[in-house]
């Protein structure tokens, strides 16, 4: 017979109350948010990179905008956590120590916010103590409305307590200054006007064998 699709149907197991009419969004289309990608202004969304504990028993999921991981239990797909990205104990936002992409920002145009990870795709380390994100850059190739980033590179995020949290501890930093690719026009972010061309948009993890 015909192949069924979304079958089991999905269940929807978050969404933000104030969720706008962007892509794929088809249940909120009165609502919409100019606020932009500016990540100490912007109160918009976006879901995009997620990968499961080791154990299975929780789902991380990253916000390229706000620069926050949001985790569920795989089980019932309640949210139980939220740790950000920008600090350096995953809990006090931009109010505390800065975490390490601030100081492996880009510093060649002074009007880009620093300290802005801007978390692509990721994946678990092979003994499932880290997760490994890609951080987008300052002209990104792609999604250049969402995705513009202040510290290129890949992210190495701590699991902690027991899967239910984490906390950035370390970039490594990449960069690209051949000018091979137009910036696109980074609508609701800052006119990007130095040479960092690099824009990591996915990183994987093998093991090491000895």
């Amino acid at each position: 017979g015909a192949v069924q699709q979304n079958v089991p149907a999905p269940i929807q197991a978050f969404k933000d109350p104030d969720n706008t009419n962007t892509g794929g969004n088809v249940d909120n289309i009165s609502t919409t948010d100019m606020t932009g990608q500016l990540p100490q202004s912007s109160t918009r969304r976006d879901a995009h990179g997620l990968w499961p504990t080791i154990d299975g028993k929780y789902i991380h999921i990253n916000d390229r905008i706000q620069n926050v991981v949001e985790v569920f239990d795989a089980k019932t797909s309640e949210l139980v956590n939220t740790y950000d990205l920008v600090s350096a104990d995953g809990k006090s936002g931009r109010y505390g120590p800065s975490g390490p992409c601030r100081a492996v920002s880009v510093t060649d145009d002074a009007g880009l916010v620093l300290n802005d990870p801007a978390p692509d795709l990721m994946e678990i380390s092979p003994d499932g103590k880290y997760f490994i994100l890609a951080f987008r850059g300052p002209a990104p190739v792609t999604v250049a409305h969402a995705a513009q980033g202040s510290c290129p590179g890949v992210g190495i995020v701590e699991i902690t307590e027991n899967g239910r949290s984490g906390k950035l501890v370390g970039v490594l930093r990449t960069t690209n200054t051949v000018d091979d690719a137009v910036a696109g026009t980074m609508a609701g972010g800052h006119p990007y006007s130095g040479s960092e061309r690099s824009d990591p948009h996915y990183a994987i993890t093998v093991p090491k064998w000895d």
